[in-house]
């Protein structure tokens, strides 16, 4: 992530653990895709050739898979929304 916006310059970093709002994010937007992901599975047959185990390990990868994916997005959600909430100054050099 670039520390500064490279029009406005804007910092990104406005302090240590701001960036939690935007790990809940993630972790809510990766567990709203997989729980629709199950329900839309249960309405099809189980896959017979995936045994206990390997059903656990493919939802496991997917939901690491999807959390790296939608962190990116996430961060940017979280501050745009607190950049929406309270707007802060540009501190220029």
């Amino acid at each position: 992530m670039l520390p500064n916006c490279s029009v406005c310059g804007l910092s990104y970093f406005r302090e240590s653990g701001y960036y939690v709002g935007g790990m809940i994010f993630t972790y809510g937007l990766t567990a709203l895709v997989l729980i629709a992901a199950y329900l839309i599975l249960l309405f099809f047959p189980d896959i017979k050739s995936l045994s206990e185990n390997g059903r656990i390990a493919v939802w496991a990868l997917s939901a690491f898979v999807l959390s790296v994916l939608l962190s990116r997005p996430a961060y940017s959600l979280w501050l745009s929304f607190d950049y929406w909430l309270e707007p802060w100054r540009v501190e220029r050099s």
